[in-house]
């Protein structure tokens, strides 16, 4: 039986003007799917396209050219949208890195977490917005004596929970989370991916997971991309990428990962990628099962 395919973002391409003559091309024919249950972790340097993609899953950017296929409703639609817009403001759901900006710092925990509940007029399932603003904070970790305190009065990561408490408040299907662990101390940054597989496991989430640290993506998702320059250039399941990486791109960022073993470590060999430019077109060929590769230019392939 074939698996279902939550998110199918197809050619997706997102310029932003700089002046009157000039643009920079953040997307650039972007194409990947995420299937239901599944973790798809998105690498690659700043500025190389990971949160313009997240936005324009999100709807926060409108792109120039492409589609966007949630639960087959083409999201860059705008009628498609506007007939949908319950359920795509429900069902999917943003978890930002910056949550000194995304969390109201004038509210309390407990109304951070049910105001989407209020805003789309949902019945909360526990009896009352506190209720289910409890029981939200207790599934992420944090008991009931947090719910009136201000974003100020926590650590930075018991906002992160708190963020992500209110986007399981909606119960969606598919969890955005850009660059989620970046600011944490490494072991809130481990009780964090931990809870992001336990959501996976017990409940069936889907993740879009865009990270810095690829010791983390390696970890949690179960098939990665590859973004450079605004492209995808190569996109496996994690255990192949990881153990076959074939794009020199790919090659140069997994060679850079930090080796806890001192004596492995000074032997390690780094993979230099001087940059290069991608080929047009943007079609990813077949290297193996569910293991796609862009082809360089000068490879000599068709």
């Amino acid at each position: 039986m074939a698996e279902e395919i939550l998110l199918d973002v197809q050619h997706l391409t997102h310029v932003f003007p700089l002046g009157r003559r000039m643009s920079v091309r953040a997307v650039d024919d972007l194409s990947f799917q995420i299937r239901r249950g599944e973790i798809f972790g998105l690498v690659g340097e700043s500025g190389s396209g990971k949160s313009t993609a997240a936005r324009c899953v999100m709807n926060l950017c409108r792109p120039q050219s492409g589609r966007i296929l949630y639960k087959g409703i083409d999201t860059c639609d705008r009628a498609a949208f506007r007939a949908n817009r319950r359920m795509l403001q429900t069902t999917r759901q943003l978890i930002f890195q910056d949550t000194s900006s995304s969390l109201n710092q004038r509210m309390r925990v407990w109304d951070i977490i049910a105001e989407p509940l209020r805003l789309q007029r949902v019945v909360p399932p526990r009896g009352s917005l506190r209720a289910e603003a409890a029981f939200q904070m207790h599934y992420v970790g944090l008991d009931e004596s947090f719910l009136d305190k201000y974003p100020p009065e926590l650590s930075g990561g018991q906002r992160q929970r708190v963020a992500i408490a209110r986007a399981l408040a909606m119960e969606p299907e598919l969890l955005v989370a850009d660059e989620p662990i970046a600011s944490l101390d490494v072991s809130i940054q481990a009780q964090i991916v931990n809870l992001f597989k336990h959501l996976q496991q017990e409940h069936g989430f889907s993740f879009l997971f865009i990270a810095h640290d690829l010791a983390m993506v390696e970890f949690l998702c179960d098939r990665v991309g590859v973004m450079y320059r605004g492209r995808l250039v190569e996109t496996a399941p994690t255990a192949e990428l990881f153990s076959n990486p074939l794009h020199p791109y790919t090659q140069a960022l997994l060679s850079a990962i930090p080796i806890p073993d001192p004596r492995r470590e000074r032997s390690r060999q780094l993979v230099t990628f001087h940059g290069e430019d991608l080929p047009p077109g943007g079609a990813l060929r077949e290297a193996g099962p569910d293991h796609f590769v862009l082809r360089s230019l000068g490879s000599g392939e068709d």
